[in-house]
């Protein structure tokens, strides 16, 4: 039994320092001349610059990064080197789905030092939607090729995902439009009932546009943007003049909150006048009738 207990033990023993020996010998094995160092050069994050829009885009039903037709945007990647050596860059390049020749890289250094990074900025000439077409989205794949000494140089990719956008007109336009509702929800809120009652009008003109551009109709949207601003400063200019309102005592926000904050100040001043007159005459009055 015991004997039994003691075989297995040093089978097991055998497994070990086999594993423990054949994970050495790879460890030590030298490696080809053309063998990559270990991670290399990589692309660890990427920034897309002055773009037209990024985010949600309710037409493409995902998030993306758009800029209009026939512009230039621009992009910068962070380059790691995690070798111990200093490596020379050959190029960086950035590709699109849509084919033609791939966009150099803009600014570069030469090299990128042991352990360190540097950045790498390309300018991008957006194309016109007959060369990329505006209704779907487009891939992109940044590569950089470098190397260390004379060693054979190694090529480092970046691809993105399906989400590079070029807009046609009319969706700028829609989105401009959209940036100004935005804006004006943030900095304004309608207390009156005219301003409300106008606003309603601006929703219904909004909520027309998203429908038609999430369908693709983007003229019709870019419309329906547009009256629904108009709509909106309207009804910001409309409840700035009516001050307090039977609808509501609570002080007003925008252009008319001064005047709003004016009234309600004013309205309690004579409130409390009041009262005191209230009071005072009968105090005075009693005053004067001292008891025989």
């Amino acid at each position: 039994m015991k004997s039994t207990v003691i075989c297995k033990l040093s089978l097991l023993a055998v497994v070990v320092l086999c594993l423990a020996a054949t994970i050495a010998s790879v460890g030590l094995m030298p490696r080809s001349a053309g063998a990559q160092p270990w991670l290399g050069v990589q692309i660890e994050s990427v920034q897309w610059l002055e773009a037209k829009y990024e985010g949600f885009d309710s037409f493409y039903g995902q998030n993306i990064v758009a800029y209009e037709a026939s512009t230039t945007g621009s992009v910068v990647a962070k380059m790691y080197n995690h070798t111990n050596d200093e490596v020379t860059i050959d190029y960086a390049r950035l590709e699109f789905g849509w084919g033609g020749n791939p966009v150099e890289a803009t600014s570069k250094p030469a090299t990128i030092a042991k352990t360190s990074y540097v950045l790498i900025a390309w300018d991008v000439p957006v194309p016109s939607t007959t060369v990329a077409s505006n209704l779907i989205v487009h891939t992109w794949a940044m590569k950089l090729r470098w190397h260390i000494g004379d060693s054979d140089t190694s090529t480092d990719e970046e691809t993105g995902s399906t989400n590079f956008v070029v807009y046609a007109a009319d969706q700028s336009a829609c989105r401009d439009s959209i940036d100004k509702w935005d804006a004006n929800n943030e900095a304004y809120t309608i207390w009156g009932y005219k301003g409300r009652e106008m606003m309603t009008e601006a929703v219904l003109s909004y909520n027309t546009a998203e429908e038609q551009y999430a369908s693709g109709m983007f003229d019709k949207a870019k419309d329906n943007y547009a009256a629904a601003v108009t709509k909106q400063d309207e009804a910001i200019k409309a409840d700035a003049k009516c001050a307090l309102t039977n609808q509501s005592a609570q002080t007003l926000e925008g252009t008319g909150g001064n005047k709003g904050i004016g009234y309600l100040i004013a309205g309690i001043g004579i409130l409390l006048a009041g009262i005191g007159v209230m009071v005072g005459v009968p105090l005075w009055v009693m005053r004067g009738k001292k008891p025989a």
